[in-house]
């Protein structure tokens, strides 16, 4: 896709969701071993029509653990940029801020609401497609109930009923939604000028005066409301083995042809479930040694520590990170370090080890998530507590994760043996980590 044709995506995540009932935002209940935001905003950022996305969070949501988390581990595991906003008091001031955050070269953006995870991407492509030959499309779903008008009854539970309505020409609108970028933001702003609400961004353009083309939706991509919802996706996205597809998901055979449907399973939608139908917690333990010798650097958790001697090894004999990727390793039955990076290869001569560390968790990080990392130093010198907060640092931002998750000690071992002789250092590393996919 050329750079006049990038797309970028918004999803709103900044409701409350008072409506589901819950102690917090529906967004961030866990299902199936993730939130219904990463569901939605990791399927997004798979899709390869997608450069880019916003994520627009409740205020005060932003600096929160979960949501850095999140948006570390998509745009790692994706290679495209996840940036966030916080939003406004309704969801079109929501998607309007987004919008600011969108890079000016960008043509297209996909509207699609976090509390919709089981959209496919043949919908989204579908909407795409349809945007760039009429400038905006939405999709939806017909009618199947009777539609009545009511009268309040002064009860909430019930009403009397003032007619029968017709289905015909009637749509359920869903997300979805695409729309050329500078149209949406000169509706959103003739919107804001007059203080108009509208319930979704194809309302903004309707009242502009474009036109608005709809494409057929999916009955499966139902927007996650009331405490019952999260029962049916719970069992759409656990039903056999997570693969969503399986769980009806209903496909128009031609466009704009008769109500006929067909159960058609997604490649993207099964490579998803194998990865996500399970998860659990495995722990890793690795250890190493290194000589320390003069004319060498001493660099530990790839701080270069000074001092007369340094650590003697084919790489930077950096042992810190040596132990933590035999850790990682390890605890998902990987191999060792030697096997990843063999001692008699010459492309690793002098390499940095915190390089290789990084390069070893672009594939753990595939079917894992860091939970801990707890590491200890053994050597009599020279004294490592004034670089140990540097060492954290440079860890998690090779594993992508927060830096509260590194823990390093250093210890002495008060002149005992070839170690307390100054002659090498130790590393010890206990990892804990989530694994995901079948174990």
């Amino acid at each position: 896709m050329t750079m006049v044709e990038s797309v970028w995506a918004v999803i709103p995540a900044a409701g409350l969701g008072v409506r589901a009932g819950g102690r917090m935002p529906k967004q961030f209940v866990e299902i199936a071993g993730k939130t219904i935001l990463e569901w939605t905003a990791d399927k997004v950022m798979s899709m390869p029509e997608v450069d880019g996305a916003v994520i627009v969070l409740p205020h005060g949501y932003e600096g929160q653990e979960l949501v850095q988390r999140t948006v570390q581990s998509l745009t790692s595991r994706h290679g495209k940029p996840l940036v966030t906003a916080t939003g406004g008091p309704t969801r079109q001031e929501s998607v309007r801020l987004a919008l600011e955050k969108i890079p000016p070269q960008v043509s297209w953006v996909i509207v699609h609401d976090a509390s919709r995870p089981l959209f496919s991407r043949n919908l989204a492509v579908r909407v795409l497609e349809a945007a760039k030959r009429h400038s905006a499309a939405v999709c939806g779903i017909g009618l199947t109930d009777t539609v009545k008008a009511v009268i309040p009854s002064g009860h909430e539970e019930l009403w009397f009923v003032h007619s029968t309505l017709s289905r015909d020409g009637i749509v359920l609108v869903q997300t979805p939604q695409v729309f050329g970028l500078s149209l949406l933001r000169q509706c959103h702003e003739m919107a804001r000028r007059d203080g108009f609400i509208g319930t979704d961004d194809g309302q903004l353009v309707e009242r502009f005066g474009h036109k608005l083309a709809i494409v057929k939706g999916e009955r499966t991509n139902f927007k996650v409301t009331f405490p019952e919802d999260f029962e049916m996706l719970s069992m759409i996205l656990e039903k056999q083995g997570n693969d969503l597809e399986s769980a009806g998901r209903e496909t128009p055979i031609e466009e704009g042809g008769p109500a006929s449907f067909r159960f058609r399973q997604s490649k993207a939608h099964r490579r998803l479930s194998r990865r996500y139908d399970t998860s659990v917690q495995v722990t890793g333990f690795g250890f190493d040694v290194h000589p320390m010798a003069c004319g060498r650097k001493c660099v530990l958790g790839g701080v270069e520590v000074p001092s007369p001697k340094g650590l003697v090894g084919h790489s930077d004999a950096d042992v810190l990170c040596h132990a933590v990727v035999d850790a990682v390793l390890g605890a998902l039955s990987m191999g060792d370090i030697g096997k990843w990076f063999p001692p008699e290869d010459p492309r690793f001569r002098d390499a940095r080890s915190l390089d290789l560390l990084a390069d070893i968790w672009s594939n753990a990080g595939q079917i894992s998530e860091i939970v801990h990392l707890d590491c200890t130093l053994v050597a009599q010198e020279p004294r490592l507590f004034p670089y140990i907060e540097h060492m954290r640092r440079n860890i998690s931002q090779a594993l992508s994760v927060p830096v509260d998750r590194i823990s390093i000690k250093a210890t002495s071992p008060e002149n005992l043996g070839s170690l307390g002789r100054s002659e090498g250092i130790a590393a010890f590393c206990v990892a804990t980590l989530l694994k995901k996919g079948r174990v």
